[in-house]
């Protein structure tokens, strides 16, 4: 029963064999997320939870450059008041829920940059899989200046540590898988389960 997920250009969503493969598909903006492929990718989490077919999801970016490198900042420009700042917290904290709560494993198959956004929806995953090229932080520091939400720190703090998590944030340093502390392993080739796209 795959029940069918509209897939979008820039939202790849396809199932074979009883795995789940989406991929976030805007390589000319480092595959930056808007708030309508966060929304499919919560409905994608829904569609999975009811289709016991599928056995496990991975999660990739188009290309070698990112996994995800965040919301799109082109989003916020409409944002005119704190509350808009606070509505888009619930909104992620919502669909980083969707994808935490996945019923299935959850692979983020990580090659290139995985900051933001891209980095809160890879500490979701039950596993990540990075090259020697990824790179994984959050520069809200130097570009945006927003904060993370509470579920978004206490993710991190869960997964490496507060030390570690501090020095991410405040520094906005991107680390090496190696120092990042947050992959799983790290294979000597390209990813294979990224399909070395």
């Amino acid at each position: 029963m795959n029940a069918p997920v509209p897939a979008t250009e820039e939202l790849i969503y396809v199932v074979e064999n009883g795995i789940a493969r989406l991929t976030f598909n805007r390589p000319q903006a480092r595959n930056a997320l808007t708030f309508a492929m966060y929304e499919q990718m919560a409905a994608i989490c829904e569609t999975i939870n009811a289709d016991r077919s599928i056995k496990a999801m991975i999660l990739t970016g188009t290309g070698d450059k990112a996994f995800a490198s965040g919301t799109d900042i082109s989003q916020f420009r409409a944002f005119k008041t704190a509350q808009d700042a606070l509505d888009y917290e619930a909104r992620i904290d919502r669909v980083l829920g969707a994808l935490e709560s996945c019923r299935v494993p959850t692979v983020a198959a990580i090659a290139g940059a995985c900051t933001g956004g891209g980095a809160g929806i890879a500490a979701c995953c039950d596993i990540r899989i990075g090259t020697a090229a990824t790179r994984i932080g959050f520069p809200i520091a130097r570009t945006l200046g927003n904060c993370l939400s509470m579920s978004n720190i206490s993710r991190l703090t869960a997964l490496v540590g507060p030390a570690r998590t501090k020095d991410m944030i405040f520094t906005a340093r991107r680390c090496s898988v190696a120092t990042s502390g947050t992959t799983s392993r790290l294979p000597r080739r390209r990813c294979a389960v990224s399909g070395g796209r």
